[in-house]
């Protein structure tokens, strides 16, 4: 059936060698047998210049099949089908390039079927100026069909977001696969940007395209964020770097739009972590000042004569420079709550003799761990400057026990016969730290009161 087709069809293998033919190719390319042109590589069998658009197209068509193992389809090339020495015999053609896989799915052969579109006859009957006029209007014709597909393929590679909008309402005539991908995959051509992106109307960027129209000035954006729908129901922030720039007709009227940006979500959110590093770096050198200040207060009022105090002051510093780098660098909070509390207050319960402490062995999610480290840390540093530990008779209770259904730890921090306490009309950054510290999901929470008898912390701690 192959062979006795109409249609001519030929067969190269991945590396573009000639492996099988039927008649009417062989007609087709004026060749009067298989073994001319069966086991050669293609343009051994049919030379052409590397440098001319016929081998570039033809070249450039069967490496996309290759790559993509899709189909790929010339419109129209121009193609020399003569022999070595014989005189050149150019001839248009059609010609579609389909993958054939084995049963393994593995690209074995390519198929090109071809349709000869010259109307050879034709051509030599007609005048010479004429045979040269058409060949020149089908030559452009495949040099633009040519520089349309690259650009296209371009824009469709394009690390960033790219697309095209017409018209006062902004239709999508380009949208690349970075734009589908940035907005969930959703189909945008042929689309206003209010249909294809209603949850965008809302944030102003519909206004944003009406001005850059209505004025003809492009505008620039710097890590604007925008909610877009991931999956119907899904919104997700992102934040994108973008430049909306009018494009002009002959006459300088805006008849559209050309959109390009990136999606720096994830260095935005990178700069906001090392943001709130620093902010807690330097959170956690005053409070370290503050507790080193309260380490000597209290051993200086405690102590017999200098000599002890100093001895005093030196011990407790010590024990003080251990534990607040391993503090901060996460890595003091073992996962049983029954050595995470003690690690963390120890320091303040020998100092002052006032902090309570009573639980069980219990095991801890080791982020939990980490989240509650920090949130006792700064629980005891407020108390020393301004809680139940900075006056002689103050107390501090931190009882924990397992929640009913045991998948929980309920802890409990409780100040009582300190000065009066009162909710701070502003949230601090401690406050916040001590709201955030747990890890989110998995049951953590934080229950943060300020009764006048003295500040509570309910914390509801995961389990693993």
């Amino acid at each position: 059936m192959f062979n006795v087709s109409p249609n001519a069809y030929v067969l190269f293998d991945p590396e573009l060698v000639i492996v099988g033919c039927n008649d009417a190719y062989l007609k087709s390319v004026h060749r009067e047998s298989r073994e001319e042109i069966i086991g050669r590589y293609l343009f051994e069998a049919f030379p052409s210049d590397p440098a001319s658009d016929s081998y570039r197209l033809l070249k450039q068509s069967l490496d996309l099949v290759v790559a993509t193992h899709r189909a790929d389809t010339i419109a129209l090339i121009p193609y020399d089908v003569s022999r070595a020495g014989e005189i050149p015999e150019m001839r248009y053609w059609s010609a579609t390039h389909t993958p054939v896989f084995d049963a393994a799915g593995v690209l074995r052969y390519i198929l090109q079927h071809t349709v000869d579109v010259t109307e050879l006859r034709t051509l030599r009957e007609q005048a010479q100026d004429r045979s040269i006029l058409e060949a020149g209007v089908l030559i452009r014709a495949q040099k633009v069909q040519a520089e349309s597909e690259r650009l296209k393929d371009l824009f469709a590679q394009a690390p960033g977001f790219v697309g095209i909008l017409s018209g006062p309402d902004h239709v999508f005539e380009i949208a690349n696969t970075a734009y589908r991908r940035l907005v969930g995959g959703r189909e945008l051509v042929g689309l206003a940007v209010r249909e294809a992106l209603p949850e965008v109307v809302n944030q102003g960027f519909i206004d944003l395209l009406d001005e850059v129209r209505r004025s003809g000035a492009p505008y620039v954006g710097h890590g604007v964020p925008v909610l877009l729908q991931q999956a119907p129901g899904i919104e997700e922030e992102r934040f994108v770097d973008f430049v909306y720039h009018p494009l002009l007709d002959d006459k300088n009227e805006v008849h559209g739009i050309f959109v390009l940006g990136n999606d720096v979500t994830e260095q935005k959110r990178a700069e906001e972590r090392l943001t709130t590093i620093a902010q807690e770096s330097a959170h956690r050198v005053k409070n370290t000042l503050a507790m080193a200040q309260a380490v000597v207060a209290a051993s200086i009022r405690e102590a017999k004569d200098l000599p002890g105090a100093n001895k005093a002051i030196q011990d407790r510093l010590a024990v003080l420079a251990i534990t607040q780098p391993a503090l901060i660098e996460g890595t003091l909070a073992p996962a049983d709550i029954a050595l995470v509390v003690p690690a963390v207050v120890g320091l303040h319960k020998d100092l002052f003799g006032r902090i309570e402490i009573a639980g069980p062995h219990a095991a801890l999610d080791p982020a939990t761990s980490q989240g509650l480290a920090l949130i006792l840390h700064e629980l005891a540093t407020n108390a020393i400057k301004y809680g139940a530990l900075s006056n002689e008779r103050g107390r501090v209770s931190i009882r924990w026990a397992p929640a009913d259904d045991e998948r929980r730890i309920e802890l409990t921090w409780e100040e009582t016969d300190g000065p009066p306490v009162e909710a701070p009309a502003t949230k601090g950054f401690g406050t916040k730290l001590i709201e955030r510290a747990l890890p989110e999901g998995k049951g953590n929470r934080v229950e943060l009161n300020f009764p006048s008898t003295g500040v509570v912390c309910r914390c509801a701690l995961a389990c693993p």
